[in-house]
């Protein structure tokens, strides 16, 4: 049962009445690294790309961290050993997204730091040389076009949940803020496999891991289903990353790996390799891929999971005749440009029947947001 839509219509009015005063933050100062886990390497290597040095990196759990293959070479102390001088003088970048941020840096800012900013805000500054998207803000004001779509979006989600993470998503990506919402919690955990999901998957299932990177979905969703499925099949267009999925999942049963790229057309496009999880097709990349339709490869998914770094849309497109014919689970990232905000969901929305969706946020800062469609007959009652 649809949830009802007042509680929608009062969040997008708020949203759609927000003013946007907000862009791309460039290095000006000495850097310092707030945060040291899994965005805390990726803006490591970030900036190590860029030949942007930082002082060091703050973590709690510093101790833990200092001996971490990563940060060998980098010092990562504990927030309590900050110099003031530091905290005065230096940029703070927090590389957090599994917390809210707002509140997040309102406590920094008591603590003394004096110029904060969020990682995916200043990575933006600097994506025509690095791929990575992650910051991104809708340009220009919302059409009314826009406006009616987003409201159709609203109107096809299954539940309250699923409006009010979409609600988070739009008012980041909208205008760079987070919504208050009474019970909003965001799991990282249970990204791409939601409770909605694995509840309702059987011994048969044959999933495409499309972006498979180095092979973590699909061995979640091997073990997931008990090593009980019928055919994994991992997609990953990146040289190294392929080379670690080969070597990761070697060992799971009934897998096939292709090395190419989805798209809507079957040709070589340019591709930036060697970006570990940016890594994505891009007309100034630095090599060609080939890439293919989903549609020409002759398979019969059952869940198809798609997290392509900005090709998901596209990709769709190549898939409706796979997706119409055997009419598999979706899981599909939304949150890598403007066409996650109307134009994935309501290809979905207004080209198949009988499909549940839901979106779930996994990360803050307008990121880990996944769309995901279930066909009604496979919902168990």
């Amino acid at each position: 049962m649809r949830s009802s839509s007042s509680i929608s219509s009062k969040i997008l009015d708020n949203i759609f009445a927000s003013k946007r005063n907000w862009k791309p933050r460039m290095i000006d100062k000495s850097i310092i690294l707030y945060g040291a886990g899994s965005l805390g390497k990726m803006a490591h290597d970030f900036f190590n790309h860029l030949h942007i040095p930082f002082l060091y990196t703050v973590d709690i759990y510093a101790d833990k961290y200092s001996k971490n293959q990563t940060w060998k070479h980098t010092k990562v102390i504990h927030p309590d050993l900050v110099p003031d001088y530091d905290k005065k003088n230096s940029l703070l970048i927090v590389c957090i997204v599994t917390t809210p941020l707002s509140p997040l840096k309102e406590k920094l800012l008591k603590e003394g730091w004096e110029d904060v900013e969020f990682f995916y805000n200043v990575s933006q500054a600097y994506n025509k040389i690095y791929p990575l998207n992650n910051g991104w803000v809708w340009e220009g004001q919302l059409t009314k076009k826009d406006k009616e779509n987003i409201r159709k979006v609203f109107s096809f989600l299954e539940d309250t949940n699923s409006k009010e993470h979409y609600a988070q998503f739009l008012a980041w990506r909208i205008s760079k803020r987070e919504l208050s919402l009474k019970n909003f919690t965001v799991n990282n955990t249970h990204r791409f496999f939601i409770p909605e999901i694995t509840n309702i998957l059987h011994n048969q299932e044959i999933f495409i891991d499309g972006g498979a990177h180095t092979g973590d979905v699909s061995r979640k969703f091997a073990e997931i289903t008990q090593y009980s499925y019928s055919h994994i099949y991992a997609i990953e267009p990146d040289p190294q990353n392929f080379k670690a999925l080969s070597k990761s999942i070697s060992k799971l049963p009934r897998v096939t790996l292709f090395s190419c790229a989805f798209s809507n057309r079957n040709s070589r496009q340019r591709f930036f390799s060697g970006f570990n999880f940016s890594s994505q097709l891009h007309k100034k990349g630095n090599i060609l891929v080939p890439t293919k339709k989903i549609d020409v490869l002759n398979l019969a998914p059952t869940f198809i999971k798609l997290h392509l770094e900005g090709a998901e849309f596209n990709t769709l497109k190549g898939a409706i005749k796979t997706i119409l014919k055997y009419r598999p689970i979706l899981a599909i990232t939304i949150y890598h440009n403007a066409d996650g905000i109307w134009k994935i969901p309501l290809l979905l929305m207004q080209t198949l029947k009988d499909y549940t969706y839901y979106i779930r946020m996994h990360t803050w800062a307008g990121t880990g947001a996944v769309l995901y469609a279930v066909p009604r007959e496979r919902i168990k009652k």
